[in-house]
């Protein structure tokens, strides 16, 4: 990844978290036409994917804005350390329909930070999903090693073989065809490398933008309990995390 490149990523972090209006052309990183234009479809792509989550993107007057909750999302998830911001990560996979999220205990995590539990709801079955994720608070790239090393963190999980704690994962029985989701999820971005074998993998990868426009999201359609009046609430937030069970 080039200087550049790099240059306006962090540019898109700051331009985050603050609502008022930034004008892109004056970004660092952007010294000429191709530089913002790069910007601006890195923007774009971010608000196509997240409809109505709260950026404002003017192509005209190349000016970019975030709704007072994402400015507050984002330096909330700035704050978090490391622990807490894979409980955030569990926290917010709810949202895709798993209602019981756990977070694993850094000693013996296996190279799963969290896990989400679904069960299956077309009529009564023991039946279930899950959802294994890693969540890294980074302020570099995530690689496209660190994807490979989560992949088989995945494959071993399913096979059941683990370095050590077997009991721990007593709640997680899975058998040939049990649907298993893999999402890594960074507090900065992934290398072009790494999204592409996400891609080709089928691995979810959600970078830091994804998590607070998810999270805004879910605060106007009340997914979460941690807001008051549709604003993100950082006490409220933090109670919902303190909830997350850390299997032991």
């Amino acid at each position: 990844m080039n200087n550049k490149a790099e240059a306006r990523r962090f540019a898109v972090l700051e331009a985050f978290k603050s609502d008022t209006t930034t004008n892109l052309s004056l970004s660092k990183g952007v010294e000429n036409e191709s530089d913002l234009s790069d910007l601006m479809v890195e923007l774009e792509m971010y608000s196509k994917r997240h409809l109505d989550s709260g950026i404002y993107l003017d192509s005209y007057t190349q000016s970019f804005r975030v709704s007072h909750n994402v400015m507050l999302i984002s330096n909330y998830l700035d704050s978090l350390e490391a622990t807490r911001f894979e409980r955030y990560v569990a926290l917010l996979v709810k949202i895709f329909g798993y209602n019981l999220t756990y977070a694993t205990k850094a000693s013996h995590d296996q190279g799963i930070d969290f896990f989400g539990v679904k069960a299956f709801e077309l009529f009564d079955s023991p039946r279930k999903s899950f959802l294994m994720g890693q969540a890294k608070k980074y302020n570099s790239l995530v690689t496209v090693e660190e994807i490979r090393n989560f992949a088989g963190s995945l494959f071993l999980m399913r096979s059941r073989e683990f370095s050590q704690a077997k009991a721990t994962y007593s709640s997680m029985v899975t058998r040939s065809f049990t649907p298993v989701e893999g999402l890594f999820a960074t507090s900065y971005f992934f290398s072009p490398p790494a999204l592409k074998l996400c891609e080709n993998s089928d691995i979810i990868c959600l970078d830091f933008v994804d998590l607070v426009l998810l999270t805004e999201k879910a605060i106007l359609k009340h997914d979460l309990e941690i807001e008051v009046n549709d604003v993100f609430d950082a006490v409220k937030t933090d109670a919902e995390l303190d909830k997350i069970e850390v299997l032991r």
